[in-house]
């Protein structure tokens, strides 16, 4: 029985997309900048690549430009980079609940004397109020998450993009939580990054869709619209196209699992964790809050028992400071330790999720029997 739960912070290689990447690595070995036969074979199969997940976004090829990167954390850094030296106003809105590869930038933005708007949920909704307000300033660029790494809290995009119609604001969305897991359209959207190893894909391999060619980050280059220099990986770009294509064809099917997962932990364990449900939410993750027991403890125990879990995004693993997302949403900075996430993936089934309540359950009494003998 497969007990991994920890499929957001990364999902295992699927079976055809290693198969993909040891035949591509096997004969496409060239590189696609090369004037030869080699080179040219690798090129077309790149401008293919392209061409698929253009196509899963409902574009085509002669719409906007897709950066393959080395990472998710990457291509926000590319988009955020570039993007900057494209705002026309001085200021930026964020939330404060960003992954650390856009928080930690837009730290340094700040110190540089950059002004961050950094907005808090509202009874676990976006705040359309204060973000509608903070767009009458002098606002160059708005960058979210997509789908939030810790709870799957979903933006409410459409909404948003609405606000932002007829305003000279850049907008970038991190969607690599969001790929593969919920709809996405990039219409209005100047860059959205992802990643390939949250799909079943290799690591490694990250991507950044732009709605029109940015500035280059680093140095111009010769390699992909002189963006991002260096050889481009193509048996692992072709693998991440592999499992994305996959992955997209399949997403109904995930989404009806993956409520199911959700049914069961919440009807077995609610009497003893609490969930976190929102209106907007990824079916692929669901995390809970415990006010006995921190998350490293949660970890810790589940894993001695054979479970995979997470304490949250894994970019902030081993740190002990409080959650950001619980933070927003108004939890007491002693619960704000306690975020547990579970995640699924493809091999995730009934019978592993039952097992996984089952051993919530269990380490919930064991607690609470050991702060009743305190008590005493």
């Amino acid at each position: 029985m497969n007990r991994y739960f920890d499929y957001a912070a990364t999902h295992p290689m699927t079976k055809s997309a290693l198969d993909h990447y040891v035949a591509m690595a096997r004969s496409v070995y060239g590189n696609p900048s090369s004037l030869h036969t080699h080179g040219y074979m690798a090129d077309d199969y790149l401008t293919e690549a392209r061409r698929l997940v253009k196509q899963a976004l409902g574009l085509d090829m002669l719409r906007g430009k897709l950066l393959f990167t080395g990472s998710g954390s990457e291509s926000n850094y590319i988009a955020l980079t570039s993007l900057r030296k494209r705002m026309k106003g001085s200021e930026v809105i964020t939330s404060w609940q960003e992954h650390d590869s856009v928080a930690l930038l837009l730290d340094e933005w700040e110190a540089e004397g950059v002004t961050v708007h950094r907005l808090k949920l509202k009874d676990g909704r976006f705040d359309q109020e204060t973000f509608a307000r903070l767009l009458d300033r002098d606002i160059g660029l708005v960058t979210f998450q997509h789908v939030n790494s810790d709870t799957g809290w979903t933006l409410p995009l459409h909404n948003i993009l609405c606000q932002l119609k007829y305003k000279k604001v850049l907008l970038h969305i991190d969607g690599v939580q969001a790929l593969g897991k919920i709809p996405i359209s990039v219409d209005g959207i100047d860059a959205y990054s992802f990643s390939a190893h949250k799909v079943g894909g290799p690591k490694g391999v990250g991507g950044l869709y732009m709605e029109r060619l940015l500035p280059p980050p680093y140095y111009p280059g010769h390699h992909q619209y002189g963006i991002r220099p260096g050889t481009i990986d193509v048996p692992g770009i072709c693998a991440f196209v592999k499992a994305f294509t996959d992955r997209h064809e399949a997403r109904t099917r995930h989404e009806r699992n993956f409520l199911a997962f959700r049914a069961i932990l919440k009807e077995k364990t609610s009497s003893y964790v609490d969930w976190l449900e929102f209106d907007q939410q990824s079916p692929a993750i669901f995390s809970f809050v415990s006010k006995q027991r921190d998350g490293q403890w949660w970890m810790t125990e589940l894993d001695g028992l054979g479970f995979q879990v997470s304490a949250g995004s894994a970019c902030r693993a081993g740190q002990n400071g409080p959650n950001r997302m619980l933070e927003s949403l108004g939890y007491e900075t002693s619960a704000c330790h306690g975020l547990v996430r579970i995640s699924f993936g493809e091999d995730t089934t009934i019978e592993a999720t039952t097992a996984l309540a089952e051993a919530i359950v269990t380490l919930a009494r064991r607690v609470g029997s050991y702060e009743q003998t305190l008590s005493r």
